[in-house]
């Protein structure tokens, strides 16, 4: 594709991207951008699913997967939002400090992420390779079980945190009996699952770098790491810690 085909989409995310800065600002606290990455990704599936104008099957089931994705997770965390993600109280800044710190992020971290993590649904959707094969296959398997563990286990802790008993309390029923963490592997399996279908592809092999960068960034990062740091001084936490796998899911210690 020629860069005159995405030249319109670079000002559709640049627009977007604006609006949540000024969102952001208005709401003073920058932990509603934490989702911005997923909507640019739901906004560059649609745009080379339409403006490539193939629509084979293999183009379908990645929209698809992005558009599923995608909606729920925004909606989720739309849902979830306070005012009050652990992972951004340490980051509070007003005025120009903050209008800095909100393009840098947005703009800058969250356009990084979306980037990486529309290399398959890009190489797919412009690509002319018909038909399916046993990659996609394997590929759609692996990202409905991702699916499926991220949605239940989002679910799951959305209605145990809506319950005023559970306050100060530490989810361990449902998939969170079986990881501490069920949301993030079933995040890395939908995007390992996208992967094997951009391997019919040319150039899919080059989208490993989706995959790997979520898998680092939940494991290592941003994900795993921040939540357990949050909950360090939390007793119940520890003992559920001691027992229960970390990300992949598996029978808890007696």
């Amino acid at each position: 594709m020629e860069l005159s085909f995405f030249m319109p989409l670079i000002a559709i995310i640049a627009v977007y991207f604006a609006i949540m800065v000024t969102v952001v600002q208005i709401k003073e606290d920058s932990s509603i951008a934490n989702s911005v990455w997923s909507g640019g990704c739901l906004i560059i599936a649609l745009y080379t699913f339409v403006m490539a104008g193939l629509y084979l099957e293999r183009h379908v089931i990645i929209t698809a997967m992005i558009v599923l994705w995608a909606t729920r997770l925004v909606l989720y965390v739309y849902l979830r939002y306070k005012g009050n993600d652990p992972r951004f109280q340490t980051w509070k800044q007003a005025g120009l400090s903050a209008l800095i710190f909100n393009i840098a992020y947005i703009f800058g971290g969250q356009a990084f992420l979306m980037t990486i993590m529309s290399i398959p649904t890009i190489l797919i959707n412009t690509s002319t390779v018909p038909g399916l094969n046993y990659l996609d296959y394997l590929g759609m398997g692996i990202w409905a079980v991702g699916y499926f563990f991220e949605a239940v286990s989002d679910y799951q802790l959305f209605a145990f945190m809506k319950d005023p008993a559970n306050k100060g309390r530490v989810m361990r029923s449902g998939l969170w009996h079986y990881s501490r963490h069920p949301n993030y592997f079933g995040e890395v399996m939908m995007w390992w699952g996208i992967f094997l279908l951009a391997l019919s592809v040319p150039f899919g092999i080059y989208s490993i770098i989706t995959p790997l960068t979520i898998t680092v960034m939940l494991l290592f990062v941003t994900g795993i790491p921040w939540v357990e740091k949050a909950m360090d001084n939390n007793p119940e936490y520890q003992e559920y810690k001691s027992k229960t796998s970390a990300f992949f899911p598996w029978f808890p210690a007696e």
